[in-house]
């Protein structure tokens, strides 16, 4: 058998989008997430085990940076690492992934399936349990029962009835005394500064406006909008609401704000539940890091509540040199491919 791991770029595009649809993934989302070449501008995006010509496994890379004041470091974020029949090819997924390790340092990974955090600990070089941590807002009985139904198939069916629109909780109108919030379809360049402004003193994930165009503005399975606060010299706070193109049940939020303007973010997570509440959803959730308490209290006070199981983060670092950090604040669903799956 003639085995070989080649870059995603030396494969031909079809193979690829028939094996990855094998697992799910639509062709228009792998055209985007893999061959969108104003994102990859020449970079690797991922590893193909390949056996006697047909794709047999598959690592994805997601480029991007963390930054701390004027130090920054180029990074990847490993996903979508598969193989089409473990029982067959035992080990090669290993193999796959090393393979890829040895090539693209510092590595970073955030939760993963359940067979991915059973490995992952012997291949990095730091684990931080509890990094990832995801926020929950119930908003309609469908909530409950989607999690419910995970274990029970009476949820299942209970979902599918009117019950599912049933509401939790009474969302009021915001009151008229809040700050003027606008509101724009999509992803708004008006608050590429604040994004792209540096916010912490600690390691953190640096944003550019046009990583986001692509992650947010052009994935083909979502429908975005951007919440915002003007100031004086700028806009103060935001929040992008994110969900499935084809629902509006299940939404997701990444939020910021310019320093000393935590205090607005109160009135713009009760300006995102009132919007999802009036177009039916049902729940929204948000990823933080655990390092952000100002934000895990702003949350919890607003009516969030935390999910038990957090998101481990591995870190995979140079060749016989120590990681430039072993922990970061600023995570969301924007630092991983999370965001487009509901």
């Amino acid at each position: 058998m003639d085995d070989a791991i080649l870059p995603l770029n030396a494969v031909p595009k079809q193979q690829v989008t028939e094996y990855l649809g094998r697992r799910g993934m639509a062709s228009e989302v792998v055209e985007w997430k893999y061959f969108d070449e104003s994102f990859n501008r020449g970079r690797d995006r991922g590893y193909v085990w390949m056996r006697d010509g047909d794709v047999q496994g598959f690592i994805g890379l997601i480029p991007w940076s963390v930054r701390r004041a004027d130090e920054r470091v180029e990074m990847v974020w490993g996903c979508d690492w598969s193989v089409a029949d473990p029982n067959v090819s035992k080990g090669m997924g290993l193999v796959l992934a090393t393979h890829s390790m040895s090539l693209h340092r510092p590595w970073i990974s955030l939760g993963g399936s359940a067979k991915a955090r059973t490995i992952m600990p012997h291949l990095c070089h730091h684990k931080v349990d509890d990094a990832g941590l995801v926020f929950w807002q119930p908003l309609r009985l469908g909530a409950a029962l989607r999690k419910l139904g995970e274990r029970h198939r009476l949820a299942q069916w209970l979902e599918r009835t009117f019950l599912r629109s049933v509401p939790l909780r009474w969302v009021a109108r915001p009151s008229a005394r809040r700050p003027d919030i606008i509101t724009e379809t999509g992803l708004s360049p008006i608050v590429a500064d604040l994004i792209e402004h540096d916010h912490f003193s600690e390691w953190h994930p640096h944003h550019r406006f046009e990583d986001l165009a692509w992650s947010l503005g052009r994935c083909p399975s979502i429908a975005t909008r951007t919440c915002f606060i003007r100031g004086l010299s700028g806009v103060d706070a935001a929040a992008i609401l994110w969900r499935n193109s084809q629902a509006a049940d299940f939404w997701k939020v990444t939020l910021w704000a310019a320093p000393m303007r935590h205090a607005l973010l109160a009135d713009l997570l009760h300006e995102v539940r009132w919007q999802v509440f009036q177009e039916g959803g049902v729940a929204i959730s948000a990823l933080v890091s655990h390092l952000q308490t100002d934000l895990i209290e702003q949350l919890q006070s607003s009516g969030y509540w935390r999910q038990p199981r957090p998101l481990p983060m591995y870190l995979v670092g140079e060749h016989k040199q120590s990681l430039p950090f072993l922990d970061m604040t600023g995570l969301s669903y924007l630092c991983t491919d999370l965001a487009y799956r509901f």
